[in-house]
């Protein structure tokens, strides 16, 4: 497919789903701030519910119903569609629990790329990308994948791993889009935002096994207090 068709295709799938954009970035900003200052069981649900409403639009109707022939599509399909499955599944579960990071430089940095996400169609006008030829917030997987992640990320250690990885699996492969692929350089955003999704995961991986291994010593400290009496 050339780079003008992939334009053209997403110009008319805006056109055609206006002002669903609209509605989706308000109801976005409202579930952020619930999220971010009432933290709890009912925002985490509530935004849960969001980002697999979104996901599953991506999967069939993005991808499937308006952009079948374009060239993300055979990951696309499956990879929304499971993980809006997901999102849906945790509102029960419970294993992800959002919130702002206590740390001061990963909160600007959560907030940073959950801001891009929704400049997407802005940053597009750098590169000379003019609505309705533009990436948009929610109904188009690359900014929606940046929000999700924002938000996953800020949650760790409490997010789900399946998901979170799911997204990843999305998010990293954009360095092609950063190197000209479909003239698509506003998805830079979206690579750097799996790196740093990315390099979260594994801090916390890191963070938890010292955990554990601190943990470990301390119990055989324990035991080996208890035997030390037991013989003396």
């Amino acid at each position: 497919m050339s780079t003008r068709s992939w334009w053209e295709t997403v110009g008319a799938y805006n056109v055609a789903v206006f002002p669903l954009q609209v509605v989706v970035v308000l109801a976005a900003l409202a579930l952020t701030y619930l999220v971010f200052t009432r933290t709890g069981e009912r925002s985490d649900k509530l935004m849960k519910v969001y980002l697999s409403l979104m996901c599953a639009w991506n999967g069939l109707v993005f991808f499937l119903f308006y952009g079948r022939h374009l060239p993300g599509t055979i990951l696309g399909v499956p990879l929304f569609i499971l993980a809006a499955i997901l999102f849906a599944w945790d509102v029960r579960a419970g294993k992800t629990r959002f919130r702002l990071p206590e740390i001061r430089w990963q909160r600007c940095i959560t907030g940073f790329f959950i801001l891009l996400s929704f400049l997407y169609p802005l940053v597009g006008l750098v590169f000379g990308h003019v609505y309705p030829e533009s990436c948009t917030f929610g109904v188009m997987p690359c900014p929606t994948t940046v929000f999700a992640l924002a938000l996953l990320s800020a949650a760790l250690p409490q997010a789900d791993a399946k998901v979170y990885s799911l997204l990843l699996i999305w998010a990293l492969p954009a360095l092609g889009k950063c190197l000209g692929a479909l003239d698509l350089y506003e998805d830079c955003i979206l690579f750097w935002a799996g790196i740093y999704a990315l390099f979260m995961l594994i801090r916390n991986w890191i963070a938890g096994r010292r955990a554990r291994e601190t943990k470990q010593l301390e119990i055989l400290e324990i035991v080996e207090k208890a035997m030390d009496k037991k013989v003396g």
